[in-house]
């Protein structure tokens, strides 16, 4: 299977090349660490390719989808022939369906599926942990049958990278990234780390990441200073 570029500077080196096609990946962490530009970015990141992408959304509204990328500098506009919006309506959650992305991932031919976040499975199947797990399972079988290479977020406190507590939802998916912020002296650092690759090999070292305008970018060449930081006073 080929590798699909994510559209993220930095990230292709850490995957050697990318992700595989029609893999599924989950992006985790706390809140602040940029998980929804991650996504947007990755859905964007195929269309010089020709793959048009879709982006589903249950946290916010298309507008202000549009307003946190023109914040970055991102004009979603100049994409809206090969970049979709998919807001559920969960005023219900009977009423909610798959049918709607899933006819539209046909017509438009969609090569890249974003769901930010995992949310809307707690919302819909929030009444065991085992039908969350089925709704999740169900969806990812869904996406890898229609050919779409898939990325999701969901939220997970994590401080410590040596100590990260794993949810159901992490061990569904083949591709697992955590975004976190590690305290460096009186401020904090935004950091990646790529746990698994399933099928793929890809570096092991955690690695900065800055969110400017443009997006995310990540740093290769320099180890983050908030863990050099805390190794040498471990040490001392």
């Amino acid at each position: 299977m080929r590798l699909v570029n994510t559209g993220i500077p930095g990230l292709d080196e850490i995957l050697k090349g990318g992700v595989l096609e029609n893999s599924s990946v989950l992006v985790t962490g706390p809140p602040g660490t940029g998980k929804s530009i991650f996504a947007l970015q990755f859905a964007l990141g195929g269309i010089n390719n020709k793959e048009p992408g879709l982006f589903i959304s249950s946290e916010e509204s298309e507008e202000a989808i549009r307003m946190s990328a023109e914040s970055l500098g991102i004009n979603l506009d100049i994409y809206k022939e090969q970049f979709f919006m998919f807001v559920p309506n969960l005023t219900k959650s009977e009423l909610f369906s798959l049918n709607e992305p899933i006819n539209l991932i046909k017509k438009k031919k969609i090569k890249r599926v974003v769901l930010d976040s995992l949310t809307l499975f707690k919302f819909v199947y929030g009444r065991s942990e085992l039908e969350f797990r089925s709704g999740v399972r169900d969806f990812l079988i869904n996406m890898k049958k229609l050919g779409v290479t898939l990325m999701a977020t969901s939220e997970k406190s994590l401080n410590d990278l040596d100590r990260i507590p794993y949810d159901t939802q992490d061990f569904l998916f083949e591709g697992l990234i955590f975004l976190t912020k590690i305290r460096r002296g009186n401020s904090f650092e935004r950091v990646i780390f790529v746990s698994k690759m399933r099928g793929q090999d890809h570096l092991l070292e955690a690695f900065p990441f800055t969110i400017k305008e443009g997006g995310i970018t990540v740093f290769t060449k320099q180890l983050p200073f908030s863990l050099m930081s805390n190794e040498k006073e471990t040490k001392y």
